[in-house]
């Protein structure tokens, strides 16, 4: 390597376990992943030494960084773990629509009335638990909002196909069934608990 490529690639492995997932479809990634691509045996072997594990799809245009070790998971809170998992459901009945190639537009009117819809709450999802839950998985590259405000039901949110491995399920009965665990579950007492179930794998 080039003193410039090496450079690259230390930027690229920090930026890589600082959001987990770089994917293609993703603009702003898109140099650091065909740059992954091209040394992709060694960006594995660099990480499996420091003890995690670069998966790659390529039909989805994704490379992950996986922990091996349990500290560096992150545990999402109640609220950002739903939000999740209706953004998961939302890409899967969308994603039918469009070519392999492109990402699922969704607005966060979507999101608002999936949750209504499923009563996981007595209330609306608030601003609040909204807007920080954009911000973190924006900074894991799994979805990237369109419009300024996030909290406006008429926001659109670009997807990413990062959220199939933010959330790996067989189908889509074991989503529904994790948001029916967490209505039956939950109190509006018990927003702030972090589930183990829903993880982002990062340092």
């Amino acid at each position: 390597m080039s003193v410039k490529e090496r450079d690259e690639f230390a930027r690229i492995v920090n930026k890589l376990l600082a959001s987990t997932f770089i994917t293609r479809r993703n603009e702003e990634n898109k140099k650091d992943y065909y740059f992954i691509e091209r040394n992709e045996e060694l960006f594995r072997q660099y990480l499996r030494l420091a003890g995690w594990t670069l998966t790659g799809d390529r039909s989805y245009s994704v490379y992950q960084a996986v922990s091996d070790f349990p500290a560096n998971r992150l545990h999402l809170r109640l609220e950002e773990s739903i939000i999740l998992l209706i953004i998961r459901l939302c890409y899967e009945e969308k994603r039918k629509e469009i070519n392999l190639t492109d990402n699922i537009l969704l607005k966060v009117r979507e999101i608002q009335d999936k949750y209504a819809a499923l009563k996981i709450r007595a209330r609306p999802i608030d601003k609040k638990s909204l807007r920080e839950a954009v911000s973190l998985f924006k900074r894991f590259n799994i979805l990237q909002p369109l419009d300024g405000d996030v909290t406006d039901p008429e926001c659109r949110l670009e997807v990413y196909p990062t959220v199939l491995f933010a959330v790996r399920v067989d189908d889509l009965r074991s989503v529904y069934d994790k948001l029916e665990s967490y209505r039956n579950d939950s109190s509006p007492g018990e927003e702030d608990e972090e589930p183990d179930n829903e993880r982002i794998d990062q340092n």
